[in-house]
């Protein structure tokens, strides 16, 4: 009897071991995961993995990151910003995230603007950026602005009746110059009285003057972008008052008249409102990821014919099935053959020419109310405004992070496989586990 009772007392405690074995082995793997946070990446490319470039970003930011996520109890959405946030979050400990639901916090999101579910707060400092869109390139062009910010000047050409950077009325530009400012840009108006030359680190904004400029003050902005000053130009239909020598520099000519959008004229209520959707946007990194919709109220169509060394590429395309007003602009318009001209027209340029290492740049923009205090509230008139600052004065070696694709998002299978695997499903399966209980009720039988 005690060969038995030795034997199942052994089995027993052999089973014993086994259990408390398993449950160790559970409980270091568990206080292992808690511990540390590795994440395994075994998708094509590593679409799942931050990119050299984001690395590179993190590893040079100046300072902490807050990152704050404004998300509503959504589980979908909520997993979605957090399956980014914490790829960042994994790669740098200077980089903190927090959740605020914005229903529980109505007074900071009215004090920040906050308008989408799933907004992100990114904070160095006292700078600031705000990201409604979410993806790899957003979020580490935000982070690379931030860290470079301080090394951003913007000049405004003034004392022309342009539209002033710090003033209150709709036609001015003072909602965007605090957005700028809100990221770090220095944003100062051009002391031409005493007549020295802009800051050639800086980059120029000309806003359609309204009286002629001086020739000396022509002069002095054709040496700027002879050094290789950056320039955006924002142009309204009409003369160019003194500005055409800065025009011929680029081959640029403003097509004569107002352009009618029969599309503006039904989502923004007047026939000389101009609509871009991201169907008009050409491919560009200035408008990388960019998919707002954009309004242009009393805009001009651009033509160019670049002279060497500058190039030339076309950034916005509109108005397909409008036309240029060279006619008063009244209640009702209409196309009249031989004076007006018809669509689709160019909208916006971005000349460049190469100086040694870097690009010179150069944005023209047939409409500058788009970016006015009484316009700049309308779709992505300010997120456009802010992505044309960004790439004149920005390091596209961080900025430009292509979407990677991978080649095992999808299976496609042949019609044969597919009805393979089927009847695989539907009678293979079942039958293998009929012939498996068979055997061993045979087995059990024959004993």
């Amino acid at each position: 009897m005690a060969g038995p009772l030795s034997s199942r007392f052994a089995l027993r405690l052999q089973g014993t071991l086994a259990l408390l074995l398993f449950i160790a082995v559970i409980g270091l793997l568990g206080y292992l995961a808690h511990r540390y946070d590795h994440r395994f990446d075994w998708t094509a490319n590593g679409r799942n993995s931050l990119s050299e470039a984001s690395r590179q970003v993190l590893d040079k930011l100046p300072g902490p990151v807050t990152v704050t996520a404004f998300v509503r109890p959504n589980p979908q959405l909520r997993a979605s910003v957090d399956d980014l946030l914490q790829r960042y979050a994994a790669a740098s400990p200077k980089f903190k995230v927090t959740y605020v639901n914005p229903d529980q916090a109505p007074a900071r999101v009215k004090e920040l603007g906050i308008r989408a579910d799933g907004t992100v707060l990114l904070e160095l400092g006292d700078r600031r950026e705000k990201l409604e869109q979410l993806d790899e390139q957003a979020l580490t062009g935000a982070l690379m602005r931030l860290s470079r910010s301080g090394e951003r000047k913007l000049v405004f050409l003034a004392g022309h009746g342009e539209r002033s950077p710090d003033g209150q009325a709709n036609h001015d530009l003072s909602t965007f110059t605090a957005a700028l400012r809100e990221q770090g840009v220095q944003a100062t108006r051009a002391d031409q009285a005493s007549g020295s030359d802009f800051p050639p680190d800086a980059t120029l904004i000309i806003s359609a003057p309204a009286v002629d400029l001086a020739a000396g003050e022509v002069a002095a902005i054709e040496r700027f972008i002879a050094a290789g000053g950056n320039l955006l130009w924002l142009a309204d239909p009409g003369p160019l008052h003194g500005l055409e020598p800065i025009a011929a520099r680029f081959g640029l000519r403003l097509v004569p008249g107002t352009i009618i959008d029969p599309v503006g004229q039904i989502i923004g209520g007047s026939a000389h409102f101009a609509i871009a959707s991201p169907d008009n946007y050409r491919f560009h990194p200035a408008l990388a990821g960019f998919e707002f919709t954009t309004l242009f109220p009393l805009a001009a169509g651009l033509e160019h014919d670049p002279k060497d060394p500058w190039t030339a590429t076309d950034l916005i395309e509109i108005a397909a099935s409008g036309w240029a007003e060279t006619g008063p602009l009244q209640d009702k318009v209409a196309f009249d053959e031989g004076k007006d001209r018809r669509g689709p027209f160019i909208l916006a340029t971005a000349f460049t020419r190469k100086l040694g290492e870097r690009e010179q740049r150069v944005v023209v923009i047939g409409d500058g109310d788009f970016l006015s205090n009484a316009y700049i509230g309308n779709g992505g008139n300010l997120n456009l405004g802010l992505n044309l600052v960004n790439w004149l004065a920005a390091d596209d070696a961080f900025v430009n992070i292509p979407p990677r694709t991978a080649p095992d998002t999808e299976l496609k299978l042949s019609r044969n496989d597919s009805l393979l695997i089927g009847l695989g499903f539907l009678f293979g399966l079942p039958a293998a586990f009929a012939a498996a209980g068979l055997g061993v009720w045979l087995r059990r039988r024959g004993r």
